[in-house]
């Protein structure tokens, strides 16, 4: 396997070889050159400063060199973003004795006429910009190549048919750097993109002017990291004669290329959910997988998304307001922005708090009816057709039954169940290094005091309760491991291109959670039966390779516009948690969705291909290798006792209503408290 410092050389070479050395040498020839000093000279120092009295309209000047940007690369070293040499086409005025405004526009259209005939292009420039350049900045090229106020890159072909131009010195390619994103649209959320800092100056040269223009990161690790990708600018004198000729160059100091950002991403993982998502889930959603070992996030993918090398020469407003004006959002960060009802993930949360508080038992059995009377109002199961009969944890979890939970939180006050979210993560953001982190919501008692029918819709995960699929995944990670919740991690390390590393971010202990074990275990055995149990709602999410823990949610989402969402979450392998996982899917208005059914595969999917492709010595598939025996799919017993009360209870109760085929107040309820 490459080295990280190989892998880099390989895949950007452009950036750092090119930009470093060939690019500062290739500053000088922004003019014909008809000498040239090599810095040291006495005796052509003389001659220049000889030349600099005698001659008014010679110039010297000190410039600044935009240093190239550092690059950001996934765990392994695979460059995520880095930078490339482009050209643009400039014209480099002469000077002109007796320069009226005439004369100057002449030279000007006729050179600029002359390009667009060979390229079949129709490029030009204002007349006050040509004449103010001349004016100010005439010893500098001035690119021309530019539509809708952004630059156009010659291509090389284009090159070749101007090279009778360049060679008369009329013309000239003149060479920057830019960024560029190789894998195109690949973690497009999280790597952002750049700008320009500023436009280049149009008045009279002064020291410390740009040779060309400068890029500042604009969202994403672009911005979060910006100061460590700018780099340091270097520093060129440049001598000019009379005429406009280079005389002489000399590098006072070479630019010192950005640190590259070394991200915790896998790219073969995270490009696999992205596909997954692009096929399975079009009009949106988000996979999120974390390290359970060490918080790294390795995939955190958002559907639809954009590709960030729009942005690199500046966007046309056109397709800027294609992007902004999407229903669909493509340029929102799902994955960690957006804050949804977690559904019937949550009744994970709420088995836990649950048995930790010591009233519920993994043998406590609730009867699974078709609705549940709180206060006045009738919740209902998910099946409104048929009752299931007495349930335990275990059984609940694999059938997602809704009964069976508002009974439980009843049971145990709010307390216990919002206590328990506050300690995997919910309504507290991660903190990860990415602008627009949602933070979700829980309602507690500290907020307002929690009734039975709030508290019923708690206990599901809807009302008022939302969180981002990436605080999913970390409730997840935590359960997986028992004891701690880690610090979610974005970025390993930053370092210099000689691979110094100057910041590192070391896996931290976010916070004790000391899962009671037995509870957890019984949680785990429940979500081993969502995906291998007989009648498990998320049976196909299983593959063949491990056994993986998981839980199904459907939830409703937009009720206006009849949008609901589609979960599936938990960790793998089942017995000894490496991965954890959360995906969330958007329906369309109308689409009858559920996690089981929809959400459930992606992850099939994902993990599939992963274990598929990955090199045998892949050191998340080493770590997964020679795992404990699976957890078996055993669904315990039910407490007799505890079943006896319940039917005496369930007798003393009215009758529920009958369920209305029209959209009323009922239906509703029976829509959002549907399976899962």
């Amino acid at each position: 396997m490459l080295s990280l410092s190989d892998r880099i050389r390989r895949f950007a070479p452009a950036a750092l070889v090119v930009c470093v050395t060939a690019l500062a040498q290739e500053v000088p020839k922004a003019s014909p050159v008809t000498g040239s000093g090599e810095p040291g000279s006495g005796e052509k120092k003389k001659d220049l400063a000889a030349t600099l009295s005698t001659q008014k309209e010679a110039r010297t000047m000190r410039l600044s060199i935009p240093a190239p940007r550092g690059l950001i690369v996934d765990r392994n070293g695979v460059a995520l973003a880095q930078n490339r040499v482009v050209h643009y086409l400039a014209l480099n005025f002469p000077f002109m004795e007796k320069a009226t405004p005439e004369k100057i526009l002449g030279y000007a259209r006729e050179k600029i006429a002359a390009a667009n005939r060979i390229l079949g292009r129709n490029w030009s420039l204002p007349d006050e910009k040509l004449l103010s350049h001349y004016q100010n900045r005439r010893w500098l090229p001035l690119v021309f190549s530019i539509e809708d106020g952004i630059n156009v890159e010659l291509s090389p072909e284009d090159q070749v048919k101007l090279k009778p131009l360049f060679d008369s010195g009329d013309l000239l390619p003149q060479p920057a750097y830019i960024r560029a994103y190789p894998k195109e649209d690949c973690a497009a959320h999280i790597l952002g993109f750049t700008g320009k800092t500023r436009r280049l100056p149009e008045g009279p040269i002064m020291d410390g002017d740009p040779l060309f223009e400068e890029m500042e990161g604009r969202q994403g690790l672009e911005l979060s990291f910006d100061a460590a990708l700018k780099g340091t600018p270097g520093e060129i004198n440049l001598l000019f004669d009379a005429d406009g000729h280079l005389l002489a160059d000399e590098v006072l100091r070479r630019p010192s290329p950005g640190r590259t950002v070394v991200t915790t991403l896998d790219f073969r993982l995270q490009r696999h959910a992205e596909n997954a998502l692009k096929r399975h889930a079009r009009n949106g959603g988000a996979m999120v997988v974390m390290d359970v070992r060490n918080g790294e996030i390795l995939a955190m993918a958002s559907n639809p998304g954009f590709d960030p090398n729009e942005f690199v020469f500046g966007i046309r407003s056109q397709r800027w307001d294609e992007l902004t004006k999407d229903p669909r959002t493509p340029l929102y960060g799902r994955a960690f922005s957006s804050e949804y009802p977690p559904a019937s993930t949550f009744k994970i949360v709420t088995a836990l708090g649950a048995l930790e508080s010591g009233k519920v038992t993994p043998s406590t059995s609730y009867y699974c009816g078709m609705s549940l009377l709180v206060g006045d109002r009738y919740f209902h199961n998910h099946n409104t057709k048929s009752d299931e009969g007495d349930m335990n944890v275990i059984t609940a979890i694999k059938r997602s039954c809704n009964t069976w939970f508002y009974q439980a939180a009843l049971d145990v006050g709010a307390d216990a169940v919002t206590n328990m979210a506050q300690r995997l993560g919910f309504a507290e953001r991660t903190g990860i290094p990415l602008k627009g982190e949602g933070r979700g919501n829980l309602p507690t008692n500290a907020d307002h005091k929690i009734l039975g029918g709030e508290l019923a819709n708690i206990a599901i995960g809807q009302g008022a309760v939302t969180a981002t699929p990436l605080q999913v995944c970390q409730c997840m990670a935590a359960i997986g491991d028992g004891v701690v919740m880690r610090q979610p991690l974005l970025v390993k390390q930053v370092q210099t291109i000689s691979e110094v590393v100057v910041d590192a971010f070391e896996p931290k202990v976010r916070r004790q959670i000391n899962l009671d074990p037995i509870a957890r275990d019984t949680v785990v055995k429940g979500m081993v039966a969502v995906v291998s149990g007989d009648g498990g709602t998320g049976r196909a999410a299983g593959i063949k390779q491990v056994q993986i823990a998981g839980k199904t949610g459907t939830a409703q989402w937009k009720p206006a516009k009849e949008q609901n969402l589609a979960w599936f979450t938990g960790f793998l392998p089942a017995s000894q948690p490496v991965l954890a996982y959360s995906v969330v899917y958007e329906g369309r208005p109308g689409e009858r969705v559920s996690g089981g059914a929809i959400a459930a595969p992606i992850v099939h999917d994902v993990f599939t291909k992963y274990y598929e492709g990955a090199p045998t010595d892949d050191p998340l598939l080493a770590a997964m290798k020679d795992v404990p025996q699976a957890v078996a799919v055993d669904e315990g017993e039910l407490d007799p006792n505890a079943a006896a009360e319940d039917a005496a209870l369930r007798r003393a109760l009215p009758p529920a209503p009958p369920q209305p085929e029209k959209k009323t107040l009922g239906g509703f309820f029976r829509k959002l408290f549907r399976r899962e």
